[in-house]
Order: C-alpha cells, then sequence, then structure tokens
C-alpha cells in the first residue's frame, strides 16, 4: 500500500489532538521521533475502543473512524502482591499470581489465571443487554477485524492510512504487538455484562485497558531499549493507578452509561447495593469505599512514579505529566469528600500547560 508516512503520522496526531486531554499534554513533552509513534499507538487504540462506541458502526472499523477514546480510567499490567495487600509500604506492582501476569523483560504478561480471565470479567452493565445477539457478534468482529490489522502491522504490511503510521512505530521501537492484543481483549471485556467482584477482578480488566497501553508505550520511552522487569512493573502500577483515578472520578458518568466499574464485594460489605449506587446519595459507607479506592490508586501512582529514574532523562517528562496530572485530580476528590455525584473533577487546561512548562525545566 502506498502511503505518505508522514501523512500517516500526522492523521494519528490529529486524534491525538481531538482526543487525548490529559495524555495529550504529557505527549508534548516527547521529541518528536517519540512522540510521533505515541500518537500512532493512541490512533488505534481510539479506533478498536471505537467498534464499543454506539456512533461508530462496527462494520466501519477498517476505515479512518478513529472517533472514541481508549477508556483509561488514564493514559490508562499487575503486581506480585495480592491487591488486598496493596498500600504504600507493600507494594512491589501491578502482579500476584491471582491478580496479572508475570512480567519479563522481553516478554508480554502470560495469561491471566484460569480463574480470573479477560472473558469473565468485564463492568455490570445494563447497556448491553438491549442489544441484540447481532449487536455483540457485529462488534465482536470489529475487535477480530482489529486484531488482524495489527497483526498485518507488526509483520510490516499495514491496512490504512494511520495503520502504516503503526508499523513504523513497531519496527522502530521494538512495540510488543502482544501487549497491543491485551488492549483489544480489554476492550472486548465490556461486551458481556458481568459485575467486577473483587480487586483482583477489576486489576485484570485495568490492566488489559490501561496497563497493557503503558508498557506497549515503554519501548518508546526507552527509544528501542529493551525495557527491564522493573520499568515493566511501575508501568503497570502507573496505568492502573491512572485506571482507578479515572474510575473514582467517573462514578457519576459510568452509572449514566449503565455500568459499574467499582467492585461489588467492598461495596456489599458497606451495605451497598447497585440500586443505592444509581440512587445517587452520598453517604458515611459510601464514602469510605471512594476513599479506601482513592488509597489503592494513590498507592499505585506513587509506585508508578519508580519509573521516572529508569528511563532516558528526554523521556522522563510524559509519566511524570501523567502521574501529576492523575495525582492532582485523586486529590482534589479527597479534598471534595468524594462528592463524585456533584460533578466531574479535572484539571483546566492552563494548568497543564503550566506543568508542561515545569516539566521542562525539571532537573532530570
Amino acid at each position: 500500500m502506498a502511503t505518505d508516512l508522514a501523512g500517516a503520522y500526522r492523521a494519528c496526531a490529529r486524534i491525538a489532538r481531538r482526543r487525548a486531554r490529559n495524555f495529550y499534554f504529557a505527549f508534548l513533552s516527547l521529541p518528536r521521533p517519540q512522540r510521533r509513534a505515541v500518537y500512532a499507538l493512541y490512533a488505534f487504540c481510539c479506533e478498536a475502543d471505537g467498534v464499543m462506541d454506539d456512533s461508530v458502526p462496527p462494520s466501519s472499523i477498517t476505515k479512518e473512524n478513529g472517533q472514541a477514546i481508549l477508556p483509561v480510567r488514564s493514559a490508562d499490567a499487575r503486581p506480585t502482591v495480592p491487591p488486598s495487600s496493596i498500600m504504600p509500604s507493600s507494594i512491589t506492582k501491578k502482579n500476584a499470581q491471582a491478580i496479572l501476569p508475570v512480567r519479563s523483560a522481553n516478554a508480554r504478561p502470560t495469561v491471566p489465571p484460569s480463574s480470573i480471565t479477560p472473558s469473565s470479567i468485564t463492568p455490570s452493565s445494563t447497556t448491553n443487554e438491549s442489544e441484540g445477539p447481532g449487536d455483540v457478534a457485529a462488534r465482536r468482529a470489529g475487535i477480530e477485524a482489529m486484531r488482524e490489522r495489527l497483526d498485518a502491522s507488526a509483520r510490516g504490511a499495514p491496512r490504512t492510512e494511520r495503520d502504516h503510521a503503526l508499523a513504523h512505530a513497531i519496527a522502530r521501537f521494538g512495540v510488543s504487538a502482544d501487549d497491543l492484543r491485551d488492549v483489544l481483549a480489554g476492550i472486548e471485556m465490556d461486551l458481556a455484562p458481568t459485575p467486577i467482584a473483587t480487586y483482583d477482578e477489576l486489576r485484570t480488566y485495568c490492566y488489559h485497558v490501561a496497563s497493557a497501553v503503558g508498557l506497549a508505550t515503554l519501548p518508546i520511552l526507552t527509544d528501542g531499549a529493551p525495557p527491564t522487569p522493573a520499568m515493566r512493573d511501575a508501568a503497570i502500577d502507573l496505568g492502573l493507578g491512572m485506571q482507578f483515578v479515572n474510575i473514582l472520578r467517573d462514578v457519576d458518568e459510568d452509572l449514566g452509561l449503565g455500568r459499574i466499574y467499582l467492585p461489588t464485594d467492598p461495596l456489599a460489605a458497606h451495605g451497598i447495593d447497585a440500586d443505592a449506587l444509581r440512587s445517587r446519595r452520598m453517604s458515611d459507607p459510601l464514602r469510605a469505599v471512594l476513599a479506601s479506592h482513592a488509597d489503592r490508586a494513590r498507592a499505585l501512582l506513587d509506585s508508578g512514579r519508580h519509573l521516572l529514574p529508569m528511563l532516558p532523562r528526554r523521556s522522563r517528562a510524559c509519566p511524570w505529566l501523567l502521574s501529576e496530572i492523575y495525582g492532582r485530580i485523586l486529590r482534589r476528590i479527597a479534598e471534595a469528600d468524594y462528592a463524585v455525584f456533584d460533578g466531574r473533577v479535572s484539571l483546566p487546561a492552563l494548568e497543564k500547560g503550566w506543568l508542561l512548562l515545569s516539566a521542562r525545566w525539571r532537573r532530570w
């Protein structure tokens, strides 16, 4: 396929400018070659996530739509400790046996344990209940089409304009197609409305829709050098932490979409069921659940920041900006006493722009 590579990268950059929000400010901190490659990965994930968006017909997924953004709940892998013990003093990062896969420097995480598989973990939802078998089948076909396009790009035979940029990024930086396949598996989880009961299950879900994106990006941040196991562990935690923050921030928005990402077991332990959550009435028990969730998110972000000194200096600003932006969102949610039904917390563009400028002044 004859395609202008620069034009393909520009097409990916346009999607990032329109859709990336928090991520886009972090992307701008990267040197141009790395920035373009990250745009290519982001555009692919956007288009794949568009399969699940009712406004994007699944039949168009092989075209140049790129409408929806990946649900990072942001930018967003598992630790070797159980989720119940994931506190700042004990965290070693996003993978325990019942949670995420064991990672190595040259291999992607292994498949989650048979007791917790991607096909059995999805947020509780009423959204898909109104869809017929044909709708679900069409979306599964759309995800499968994205897998085929990913495989073709990894072989150096891209099928669309933006895939041309993806193929170049994979070849130039050694991006793992397996990590991107994990992203597709995560998006596919939303097809089945099965409640997330435990934090083990939530971590598995978040690993696929958030941490796997960070793992795919790692070789770009290292300028093609193979990421070490410690880098991958920290990247997993950073992705989990960002996703946990987004889940907390978006409780009200997700309820409007018929989705509940907070694990049902901790909610039930505090006497809260789905109907009580949908009533959107704040209570002390619910506030306690949200505060505990925030503690987990904070611990993961703190662990994820260990990635910074392991990266080349020119790449450190990107993960720092992500951790800072999401850390500030988390802090403001806590300062508002977890009033998640009173409006979506975000940082103004001016504040994010200032963080970008300050990142350039930091002595890495």
